[in-house]
């Protein structure tokens, strides 16, 4: 899966974006036919409590949704890791959908007078 990232305020180091691919990578296994997916990774110094490490996915599908997702963390991989479960969560949804879609249209269609057998 090809990932576009985009970094703000953040130092994006090549083992970085390695697991970046490593984790995101594991979302192939929904089957799901990706036209873009976008990565925006920031930091913010100017926090309370110290760096917080924001990283945003879009995820956009071939049947004309998007999926978007959105968290923070003290730890830039630990939001990774909470993103790519999200986004899991949320495929996994959308495909369920998709699957109860189908099921529902082909119990119509079979329940149609010329599709029984007649006696």
């Amino acid at each position: 899966m090809k990932i576009q990232i985009y970094n703000q305020n953040f130092n994006l180091t090549e083992p970085f974006r390695q697991y970046l691919q490593d984790r995101f990578d594991n979302l192939d296994k929904y089957q799901i036919n990706v036209l873009d997916f976008q990565v925006k990774l920031k930091r913010d110094q100017h926090h309370n409590k110290g760096e917080v490490y924001t990283v945003e996915a879009k995820l956009s599908l071939a049947d004309k949704k998007s999926i978007f997702v959105k968290e923070e963390d003290s730890d830039a991989r630990a939001a990774v890791d909470k993103v790519q479960e999200k986004l899991a969560r949320l495929l996994v949804k959308n495909k369920d959908k998709r699957l109860d879609k189908l099921r529902k249209n082909i119990k119509n269609f079979k329940s149609l007078k010329f599709w029984r057998k007649k006696d």
